[in-house]
């Protein structure tokens, strides 16, 4: 584990970013990963686990201000305002500088997920950030970890940042095997995918049936909504987990417009 990284300040500088796509891969068939880069990220204040950033999407017509910087973007709004979608890094890369983010494509129409279907080297991504990073409680005697596709990337890099030897619980629900991806794990770590039934509570009857360690346990959730909600309860009220042991996240709602 990176301990400089897990002990950092959770303030972090906020920032406008413009920059190139590098490359995109097509990670399964719902998820694309689009890899950005330029040497002004060589100062991204990245912190690792579920650390995000806003990404702006302006209609194509618009003409942005240069330097397009935060001031000037809302100097802006009175015109124009972005449509905004919260990703998290799935990788930065300080070296290469380089940030990974991967789009979950949907088949209802998103800003975000639309960007991704359709975006190529050269073309420009625009967000600010980053946030603060969930720092894993170096005191918990094991980890739970739990959400739908929409979290993967910070499941992917939380476990990177997870104490070697510290037992880790990961659930995973996605549409079908297609979209299961390889994770960082060690012998430490049990991961369990899920495919999804239609039901709102599936993790958390994937959770409530599965043999789990006995200690303190630091548990981070996220993903749909009505899907956070019955886990948080089985969490709280079936297993009887201390509540300010349970971090859960809502990612999206179903029925509300795509990313």
């Amino acid at each position: 584990m990176n301990t400089t990284v897990s002990r950092r300040s959770r303030r972090q500088q906020t920032k406008l970013w413009r920059v190139p796509v590098l490359r995109v891969e097509r990670m399964t068939p719902r998820m694309t990963r689009v890899t950005v880069g330029g040497p002004d990220l060589a100062d991204f204040a990245a912190a690792g686990t579920d650390q995000n950033v806003m990404l702006y999407f302006y209609p194509d017509d618009v003409e942005l201000p240069e330097p397009l910087t935060i001031e000037s973007a809302r100097g802006m709004w009175s015109q124009v305002r972005p449509l905004t979608r919260t990703y998290t890094v799935r990788r930065y890369d300080r070296a290469a500088c380089e940030i990974d983010f991967d789009f979950v494509l949907h088949e209802d129409a998103g800003p975000a997920s639309d960007w991704a279907k359709r975006a190529a080297p050269g073309d420009q991504l625009i967000f600010v950030g980053p946030s603060p990073a969930y720092v894993p409680d170096e005191t918990a005697d094991w980890h739970l970890l739990a959400g739908d596709e929409s979290a993967l990337p910070a499941i992917a890099a939380i476990l990177g940042e997870l104490r070697p030897g510290v037992p880790a619980h990961v659930f995973v629900e996605v549409h079908d095997a297609a979209e299961e991806q390889p994770l960082p794990t060690a012998e430490d770590v049990t991961v369990t995918w899920l495919h999804r039934d239609g039901t709102d509570d599936l993790l958390a009857r994937a959770v409530a049936s599965a043999q789990l360690p006995e200690g303190k346990v630091d548990a981070w959730l996220a993903g749909e909504r009505s899907s956070m909600v019955a886990l948080r309860a089985h969490l709280l009220d079936g297993r009887g987990f201390p509540r300010n042991r349970v971090r859960p996240t809502t990612y999206w709602r179903r029925g509300e417009t795509g990313n």
